[in-house]
């Protein structure tokens, strides 16, 4: 006949007294029956059962210890208090004194600190090792702040505060929603560490990256191996990334790249500073830009480049110094660039030289308009000048006070000259043999162009032309106006600019 005994706590003290320092001790219960269960011998109690092991008391409705084996089964209301440091809930539990690992299963097992709550259905404790892990999916919930993370596998080491995240990984804040394959996760600094591939989203950026950290408290991170931020259809690209989310400032280190996808422009440099509320991000470290031109690309190179937007969506990239440009069809060199991107034209200062094939253009301030992805008119304000080269000591001329140059299908087959025009020609016959070369003022001339040489000359008004006879006159003297300069020397190729 099976025996039931109702328990004190005197009773438990006389039953723990001379057991091994090891051995789970029975501290509180309401009833105590001798069993078997599954072939084992077996302490049975039941009704507010309470056991001990060393620093660690475990709680449930009934239990079975197995004091051959140093183990015991619990079910109901299970409870596991780790040296009151933290409570890992369940509907039952499987224990082990002697390596001290409990496994704890249940609809809804909770781990529940002072930082966190996780509830998953099934967790192993180690308390060998300080470690719970769960693999069959868990939530984490944070008490000090909004974080919500969620996951399929999960491993806790309660001394250093920490989690490691595995597969399939979702990080929710306020702020963002972050994915992930693998990441570390301190509930105590509130610091993530990306071990794998991952995304930061929300409504004003993408972040993508594949090793870093971010500090969910601090709002600070910093990303490693093929990064990226995207915000408002610019992308910045680097091979370290650093961001400050509270302020919207982002930094990127070597190989780095912006991309601005509605203007088709992409700047290449060592460092970059992207400061997102200001819409603006400057780029050094001999950065090149380039933008596509429907089957073209100019290509532009400067000390530094400098992007700034506007409240009225008005964005203007400055580049400086020593800008030099390159296109197929268009080469330049200056001192500094103002480009607005609002009305995409190209603003030269100090200094500015265009080579469109063989004609090359200079003047006091020079800017490209584009319309359509083309070019389309070049304005040269005071001291306008255009030279092509005859051969090595004659060239034709034109000069004024404003030029405007018209461009038609990506070739210059216009020039308009405003104010003290003037120009030297030198004319060929039909067998292309030079017959003289002409000498023209007048206030306002119209020159067409075909295949990039003059092909006619309108001018308009109060016009003095001369035509003289070739070796009539000196053409290094005689021939060449004020201001000339031939930089053929200085005309940038592609290698130049790109390289």
């Amino acid at each position: 006949m099976r025996t039931f005994v109702v328990f004190s706590l005197l009773a438990f003290a006389f039953y723990s007294f001379g057991q091994k320092k090891n051995q789970i001790e029975i501290v509180g219960g309401d009833i105590l029956d001798f069993v078997e269960k599954d072939g084992r011998k077996a302490n049975k109690i039941v009704g507010n059962v309470i056991f001990k092991h060393q620093n660690t008391l475990m709680y449930s409705d009934s239990a079975f210890l197995f004091s051959k084996t140093n183990s015991l089964e619990a079910y109901g209301n299970v409870r596991i208090n780790q040296a009151d440091t933290s409570n890992l809930y369940g509907d039952q539990l499987f224990y082990n004194g002697n390596t001290k690992v409990a496994r704890v299963i249940g609809k809804a097992v909770r781990l529940v600190n002072d930082d966190f709550t996780l509830t998953t259905t099934e967790m192993i404790m180690n308390r060998e090792t300080d470690e719970s892990r769960y693999v069959v999916g868990g939530k984490i919930e944070s008490k000090t702040d909004s974080n919500v993370l969620v996951s399929q596998k999960g491993y806790y080491h309660a001394a250093s505060k920490t989690f490691t995240f595995k597969d399939d990984v979702v990080l929710t804040n306020p702020d963002f929603i972050m994915k992930s394959d693998t990441l570390k996760y301190n509930s105590g600094s509130k610091l993530v560490t990306f071990l794998g591939p991952t995304t930061i989203e929300n409504d004003s950026n993408f972040i993508y990256c594949e090793n870093g950290w971010y500090d969910t408290e601090k709002d600070l991170s910093k990303y490693y191996e093929n990064s990226y931020l995207i915000s408002d259809g610019r992308q910045l690209e680097g091979d370290t990334l650093f961001y400050d989310r509270k302020i919207g400032f982002g930094k990127a280190i070597n190989h780095v790249q912006i991309t601005d996808t509605a203007e088709n422009i992409v700047i290449n440099g060592d460092i970059a500073f992207f400061y997102e509320h200001k819409d603006s991000a400057i780029v050094y470290g001999k950065p090149v830009l380039t933008q596509v031109f429907d089957e073209d690309s100019l290509f532009m190179r400067a000390d530094t480049f400098k992007v700034f937007g506007s409240s009225e969506n008005q964005r203007t990239l400055f580049a400086y110094y020593n800008v030099k440009i390159f296109k197929s069809d268009l080469q330049g060199k200056c001192d500094s660039i103002a480009y607005s991107m609002t009305d995409s034209t190209i603003k030269m200062y100090k200094d500015p030289v265009l080579w469109s094939e063989q004609n090359q253009l200079t003047a006091d301030f020079i800017e490209i308009r584009t319309a359509n992805s083309k070019i389309h008119s070049i304005f040269m304000d005071a001291n306008a000048f255009i030279i092509s080269e005859v051969d090595s000591i004659r060239f034709n001329q034109i000069k004024g006070k404003e030029m405007t140059g018209y461009f038609k299908n990506s070739v210059l087959n216009k020039i308009e000259v405003r104010g003290n025009g003037q120009t030297t020609y030198f004319g060929q016959d039909e067998e292309d043999k030079y017959i003289g070369v002409n000498v023209a003022e007048s206030s306002d001339i119209d020159i067409m162009l075909k295949d990039q040489a003059i092909h006619s000359i309108t001018f308009i008004k109060k016009p003095v032309a001369t035509m003289h006879p070739i070796g009539s006159l000196n053409p290094k003297t005689d021939l060449r106006y004020e201001g000339f300069k031939w930089l053929i020397d200085i005309r940038p190729d592609r290698d130049e600019v790109v390289r």
